[in-house]
């Protein structure tokens, strides 16, 4: 299986959902077997712990992804969030401005979680390609305070609450088993991530650890909701260590953790592709099959 004359992918999340992209009909057709790692999964999980209110759950997600890097490394630098403002200077100054904000602001404080929403809101400008309808920062730009402290106020005291309660679950549930790591990398890329947009959230002592802060699938006849693990996401999670061709990170654990659950799961990288795929899987080659998918030579 070849990837098409000029086909590129946008990001690598676009390609797993893609069911007729190269990469997810080579992952469908290779690792069928994705039942017994979603099953662990589920059997971990506990109840909900934080409810979603009425901010938006994906801006809340994204927000608390970059308050945990932010935390883990108040240096780190989050392009995506800068890059579709660089041809304005005025709105590149401002995004700038939050940056610094979420990179000096306590990581207990009110503002360090304003700053990371608002990182959260022009990241997502990148992600779509365009300033969206509907989106908060239309507001500023037709009231003209396209500026940090108009990016700064447009967290609401519900987004503020959910993301308090996100970082108290995560003080007990996650930063105990990352804050010793003798290597971390916060936000990384990989080789093939040249080909197909990809960052992890991060990696940690050769850990690739993925946030993820879904509601979970909800029961419509007891109205409570379960942690579950869901094909795309599984499917990028294995990808992004097929992503790293040169083995720059030395990746042998993948896991998640599941923030509204405070779950934590992780599985050996190697027993977990061999597990899906039926067979023994050479990683080595499987990170060339995947490259040649992108559309490397």
């Amino acid at each position: 299986m070849t990837a098409p004359d000029g086909y590129r992918y946008a990001t690598l999340t676009r390609a797993v959902k893609d069911k007729s992209s190269p990469l997810r009909r080579h992952l469908d057709a290779r690792y069928p077997n994705t039942r017994p790692v979603q099953t662990d999964y589920r059997a971990g999980a506990g109840d909900i712990l934080v409810d979603g209110g009425t901010a938006a759950s994906g801006t809340v997600g994204a927000a608390f992804d970059f308050a945990i890097r932010f935390a883990l490394n108040p240096g780190y630098d989050p392009k995506p969030a800068t890059r579709m403002f660089a041809g304005d200077a005025v709105a590149y100054a401002a995004v700038l401005g939050v940056v610094e904000l979420a990179a000096t602001a306590p990581p207990s404080s009110d503002d360090f979680l304003r700053a990371a929403w608002a990182v959260a809101l022009c990241t997502e400008v990148f992600r779509t390609g365009r300033l969206m309808p509907g989106s908060p920062l239309v507001g500023l730009v037709e009231q003209e305070r396209f500026t940090t402290e108009g990016l700064v106020g447009l967290a609401t005291e519900d987004a503020l609450a959910e993301l308090r309660t996100l970082r108290e679950v995560a003080y007990v549930h996650l930063h105990p088993r990352i804050e010793d790591a003798k290597t971390m990398a916060i936000g990384p890329s990989f080789k093939a991530s040249a080909l197909c947009s990809a960052d992890a959230d991060l990696i940690y002592d050769g850990t690739l650890l993925e946030l993820k802060s879904h509601l979970g699938t909800k029961n419509a006849r007891t109205g409570t909701r379960a942690d579950t693990l869901d094909l795309a996401d599984l499917y990028q999670l294995i990808a992004y260590a097929m992503f790293d061709r040169d083995d720059a990170y030395g990746i042998h654990t993948v896991g998640v953790y599941s923030a509204r659950y405070g779950h934590f799961v992780s599985w050996p990288l190697r027993d977990t592709l061999d597990t899906m795929a039926g067979t023994t899987i050479d990683l080595q080659a499987e990170r060339g099959t995947v490259w040649r998918l992108l559309g490397g030579s």
